[in-house]
């Protein structure tokens, strides 16, 4: 009855065109006239590369576009948005297709902009703490590009994205408890609308904190997943980078217990950089896929980021909450007959930032020699009666010659 009220009122034509997976063909002389704006070398119709453009790291079925450009200007970007806007064809941009949504499949069909051409680090100001990239910078090349300057970028989604993906599709990563998601780390970006128009977010140039007067764009485009506009540029903000970094593995016998000490952690303003929480089932499926001898019991693995003395007062705060939860652990643990100590919690060390032509010493851990440093270059985070200890390299039986110690002065080179 539906079907034939929508053909009596001549609504079928118009609901077809609506579909959201409903293709249309590329209007004639369409594909030469991309090949005008960025040559013909950078427009590719062949099957292959359209499946490889039509779909990411998730479950969706791919979904390719029927042409892929790579544009290596904003200017180009600016021409071809213009071209496909007058055609009604449908855009779809591209980074490093490491995404989790599905973003980038054309369901719809219409022309893929891949923006990794676009590579350049376009200005550093150690001063401001700030960085301008192109879409086709990643994370790793970024913080490799600012090796030896003190400051890295700490959001880290795990895969090698794109930073204006990132920005995109609002990514944040394990440092976020820290440093934040992308959001408050981007300060500015660079926007190629759908008509070509070109817009910066916060002003040509500008890069401010402070965004009391206006419209925030910025965070209107920020986990957008690329519906409003083509993002060319991005000023992100920087941090320094800490002189040294102490990882912490505590096990728990439940997942109650695990959430407590997590809360009384920030709670106690502990500056935590990543906390990350494991079940039983992660735990045993991460030990069998690494050889490692983890307990399967609720795990929470905790990463500090600071000075050397500061992560010492870290380390203690967070090693006496997690000893105040003793009382919830079987009498095993309690009596210290667990190998991870009585109050579940494992040796750590600390890594330092030092020069990458610096040996690291060896030490024993876990059963394995592992290259590392032990916790501030001189002691071993251990356990004792329930709390919270430093231990010397002497009574462990650890004796490092002094050369080998990392130097803790960043590299220039």
């Amino acid at each position: 009855m539906a079907l034939r009220l929508g053909r009596v009122l001549g609504l079928g034509r118009t609901l077809g065109r609506r579909h959201c997976c409903s293709k249309r063909p590329l209007p004639p002389d369409f594909v030469e006239a991309l090949k005008a704006v960025v040559g013909g070398p950078n427009v590719s119709m062949a099957m292959t590369v359209r499946e490889q453009h039509g779909h990411d790291e998730s479950m969706h079925t791919c979904a390719p576009p029927d042409a892929v450009v790579w544009p290596q200007a904003v200017e180009q970007v600016q021409e071809l948005a213009a071209l496909c806007y007058r055609c009604r064809v449908p855009m779809v941009p591209f980074g490093t297709g490491t995404g989790l949504e599905g973003g980038v499949n054309a369901v719809q069909g219409g022309v893929c902009f891949d923006l990794s051409r676009m590579d350049a680090i376009t200005e550093l100001s150690l001063e401001d703490f700030s960085v301008v990239v192109e879409p086709g910078v990643t994370h790793k090349a970024l913080n490799s590009h600012l090796r030896g300057t003190g400051l890295w970028f700490p959001v880290d989604p795990g895969a090698d994205a794109s930073l204006c993906g990132m920005a995109a599709t609002g990514a944040s990563g394990t440092n976020a408890v820290r440093y934040g998601t992308m959001r408050p780390n981007v300060l500015n970006l660079r926007v190629v609308l759908p008509d070509g128009r070109l817009l910066h977010t916060a002003g040509p140039g500008r890069q401010a904190r402070k965004r009391a007067a206006g419209y925030d764009l910025t965070s209107l485009f920020v986990g957008s997943e690329g519906t409003l506009g083509f993002l060319t540029q991005a000023t992100l903000r920087l941090h320094p980078l800490p002189e040294a970094v102490a990882t912490t593995i505590a096990a728990f016998p439940s997942v109650r217990a695990a959430v407590a000490c997590t809360v009384q952690v920030l709670q106690a303003a502990v500056p935590v950089a990543r906390i990350e929480f494991l079940d039983e089932v992660m735990v045993g499926a991460c030990s069998r896929f690494s050889g490692l001898e983890l307990p399967a019991a609720a795990t929470l693995l905790l990463e500090l980021h600071g000075s050397r003395h500061s992560l010492a007062e870290q380390q203690r705060q967070a090693g006496l909450l997690h000893g105040h939860l003793r009382a919830h652990l079987p009498p095993d643990r309690r009596r210290g007959r667990d190998p991870a100590g009585p109050a579940g919690l494992r040796p750590h060390w600390t890594q330092p930032r030092h020069s990458a032509s610096t040996p690291l010493p060896s030490v024993w851990a876990g059963g394995h020699w592992r290259q590392g440093a032990p916790a501030l270059g001189s002691t071993a985070w251990g356990w004792a009666s329930g709390r919270c200890c430093w231990r010397s390299w002497a009574r462990r039986g650890w004796t490092p010659c002094a050369a080998s110690r990392p130097r803790w002065t960043p590299t220039t080179s």
